[in-house]
């Protein structure tokens, strides 16, 4: 027997070897009666190992019977009606005798129910769905389902685990990329390096080409809600220490705040995929991120971080590696799951603005920018989803999309998904102390973008 559990979270590839699913089938080749049994939660549509095993199978759902009339069928979500606002009056109405059917005659329903397969399949495989509506009396209850629904409105990811961990189903990506039009007239009038008052902390990610170093640095909100702070191309040979100096020295920066205080960058993490050697001697000079049992931790700010992306899709921020003084002299390299990471921008950079006669906040995970110049935007929407994979488009250049995307693995480094009210409290009690006259720094004028953004020719080639 075989037994493989949530094989969506599977890597892609085990240590060079191919597919850990391929490998574990190879090994009960030579059992004649061997059983294979795959259990996993649905991620993505397209990249979903156990929805593409599932198509393959006699595709079984669970029928279930009306208390009422006695019609069988399977339950799903657009058959479970409530007032709005009141999911605590949540029903399941049938569909033959539109009855309704109340959480606590479930148990009736399952125990009268059976398996019926809906597809041919290849003749030896069987396969079962069965999503949270199913849960027995006591334990997820259709209210709950309910809440939970009116709780994950204008959130896409409590949206896309709620698809996935109540539905059973995989969540389907929008892979095309926002209008960069769109985004460059939605720019706003904040001043170019300085932090507006919803940001109460600061990340970067740095994107490492031969010649240049390119760095967004970014401020976040409660709801995930992110202004781009700062956007700046480091010019020099990234084999040469002075460019390196250069990053270092933006690290140093504090940045001034809409309050009058001045913030640090709490992470930095820097592509390690093109210059790895000097990659990690650069991180090793800073303070750096552990991992432990909760996750990551950063208590010390300017903390640096060396990130290589991965296709993976379970999670954003997959790890960090052991420390290993041989290859990387002390220094951990943290994973990113890349898709997962792009798919959160883009349903973010997709987000409408609220009109300013409705006096509504901005929707969680709203991306602000300034006024960059049009090559930033180009830039950030560069890729689209294509058959399952991440592709440049013609004559584009990802180096924005990259540096925000790492920005976000800095987020989540720093702590910003387990976040509880408290930590934003205190967050924001932080810039609430005021400052005195002589205290106060100096605003900076707003600098044209044409400064932060290169026009030399690599942006033509």
């Amino acid at each position: 027997y075989l037994f493989l559990d949530e094989v969506d979270a599977y890597p892609g590839d085990v240590d060079g070897e191919g597919d850990p699913i391929n490998l574990a089938f190879a090994r009960t080749r030579t059992f004649s009666r061997r059983k294979v049994f795959m259990v996993s939660m649905p991620l993505i549509t397209g990249w979903s190992r156990i929805e593409a095993a599932y198509q393959e199978s006699d595709q079984r759902r669970y029928w279930a019977p009306c208390p009422h009339c006695g019609e069988y069928q399977v339950l799903r979500f657009e058959r479970l009606r409530w007032p709005k606002g009141e999911p605590q009056k949540a029903a399941y109405y049938c569909i033959a005798c539109e009855q309704p059917i109340f959480n606590h005659q479930k148990n009736t329903m399952l125990a009268r129910g059976e398996w019926r397969p809906e597809a041919a399949g290849d003749g030896r495989t069987r396969g079962y769905h069965l999503s949270s509506l199913y849960s027995p009396v006591g334990w997820y209850s259709w209210e709950r389902v309910a809440e939970d629904w009116e709780k994950a409105q204008g959130d896409v990811e409590r949206l896309k685990s709620f698809v996935n961990l109540v539905l059973g189903e995989s969540w389907q990506e929008r892979g095309e990329a926002p209008d960069w039009e769109l985004l460059y007239a939605r720019r706003e009038d904040y001043a170019i390096g300085t932090a507006p008052q919803g940001g109460l902390f600061l990340t970067a990610g740095a994107d490492v080409q031969r010649d240049r170093i390119e760095v967004e640095v970014v401020a976040w909100g409660r709801g995930k809600e992110s202004w781009s702070v700062d956007y700046r191309v480091l010019m020099g040979d990234t084999a040469r220490p002075e460019v390196w100096r250069q990053l270092s020295a933006l690290l140093d920066e504090e940045f001034p705040h809409a309050s009058g205080l001045r913030l640090p960058i709490r992470v930095l993490c820097v592509d390690s995929g093109f210059n790895p050697h000097l990659t990690y001697e650069w991180v090793q000079q800073h303070p750096q991120a552990s991992w432990g049992p909760a996750g990551a931790r950063a208590p010390s700010p300017k903390t640096a971080v060396a990130i290589k992306g991965t296709a993976r899709t379970d999670r954003l921020v997959l790890g960090a590696s052991p420390v290993d003084s041989s290859r990387r002299r002390g220094t951990r390299l943290w994973t990113l799951g890349t898709p997962v990471a792009k798919s959160e921008l883009y349903s973010r950079l997709r987000l409408t603005p609220p009109t300013e006669e409705s006096g509504e906040p901005f929707p969680a995970g709203y991306c602000h920018f300034p006024r960059y110049e049009e090559e930033y935007f180009r830039q950030l929407t560069a890729e689209s989803l294509v058959k399952g994979h991440w592709v440049v488009a013609p004559n584009r250049r990802n180096e924005a999309l990259d540096c925000r995307v790492y920005a976000r693995a800095a987020a989540s480094i720093y702590g910003i998904d387990r976040f509880t009210e408290k930590h934003w409290r205190e967050l924001e009690q932080l810039l609430s102390t005021p400052v005195t006259e002589t205290e106060a720094p100096a605003s900076p004028p707003i600098r044209p973008v044409r400064r932060r953004m290169v026009s030399s020719n690599w942006m033509k080639r």
